[in-house]
């Protein structure tokens, strides 16, 4: 989602003093668009495109994996804003996307950002889609939209965490409003279907504040070939005074993974536990790169 170095920086400081000076800042639509192929060698990104409000780091590379970074050059999401997340991966292709900083949805006035996600996942590969959260500031309003495309000999892990506010801030389910649409299909038939809206005012987090005031939420999603519908139970005795859980299988196969934690510890504790017994179920070697990469978590 980036230009040139050159092209970034000058966005980047256009940005940063828009936040200062001007109501009448340009919009900033960027993101990444990647393609991951598997050739001799393992793993590569063999396309790639980036611009601001995300930059793509440098390549890592675990055995046959590839691993890539996503963070954010920028202050975050601005009213008008728009980022997409765009990912091919190959047939036999093993990849992760990881995030290890938060990203931030600033104050608006009557308008609203946009976070569009697109992942295509061919036969025999691996995605794994590991952020740090996404913290809704004071009067910040986000639309989102995910669509998730895979065959059934392929693995996902999906995962998203959302922060009702900045908690050193004292902000509190303090966002205007937060809507998402997520819809996965595998071998072409529709497995999961979220559409749902949350606006503080109107009393639709009352439950979730009522239970955890300052809590995050998290959102996994596990497919793959090997059986993990008899995990459910197992997993929602994760839930103490500290983290709810809840899983539930999904349609011909996977399931899906819904936690809300007392605070940031509490749900980054909980969300380890539920990958680790996730991945193991798999029987997939996962890179120990990831572990050096996802700070956030580590």
């Amino acid at each position: 989602m980036f230009l040139s170095t050159s092209s970034g920086q000058q966005i980047l400081m256009a940005t940063s003093s828009a936040l200062d000076s001007s109501i009448n800042r340009p919009a900033v639509s960027g993101g990444v668009r990647l393609k991951y192929i598997r050739d001799a060698s393992g793993t590569v990104l063999k396309e790639q495109w980036f611009r601001p409000p995300l930059h793509l780091a440098k390549t890592y590379h675990e055995k046959d994996w590839a691993i890539n970074l996503l963070t954010s050059p920028t202050a975050g999401l601005l009213e008008g804003d728009r980022m997409e997340v765009s990912c091919e991966v190959g047939a036999n292709a093993l990849t992760a996307l990881v995030s290890p900083a938060a990203f931030r949805v600033h104050t608006m006035g009557q308008g609203f950002a946009t976070i569009h996600q697109s992942y295509q996942v061919a036969e025999n590969a691996v995605l794994d889609v590991w952020p740090a959260p996404i913290v809704l500031q004071r009067k910040s309003n986000l639309k989102q939209e995910t669509i998730l495309k895979l065959e059934a000999s392929s693995t996902v892990l999906l995962t998203e965490i959302i922060s009702p506010g900045r908690a050193n801030f004292g902000e509190s389910f303090e966002f205007e409003s937060w809507s998402s649409m997520l819809r996965i299909y595998r071998s072409g038939t529709l497995v999961a279907f979220e559409n749902f809206k949350v606006n503080p005012r109107k009393g639709d987090a009352a439950d979730w504040k009522q239970r955890f005031p300052e809590g995050p939420y998290a959102s996994i999603y596990i497919l793959t070939e090997v059986p993990v519908e008899d995990m459910s139970e197992h997993l929602n005795q994760l839930s103490g005074d500290d983290v709810s859980v809840g899983a539930s299988p999904l349609r011909n196969g996977g399931l899906g993974i819904k936690a809300l934690a007392k605070d940031g510890m509490a749900l980054r504790k909980t969300i380890l536990q539920i990958r680790e017994k996730l991945i193991a179920q798999t029987g997939i070697i996962f890179p120990g790169m990831l572990k050096r990469a996802q700070t956030f978590f580590y």
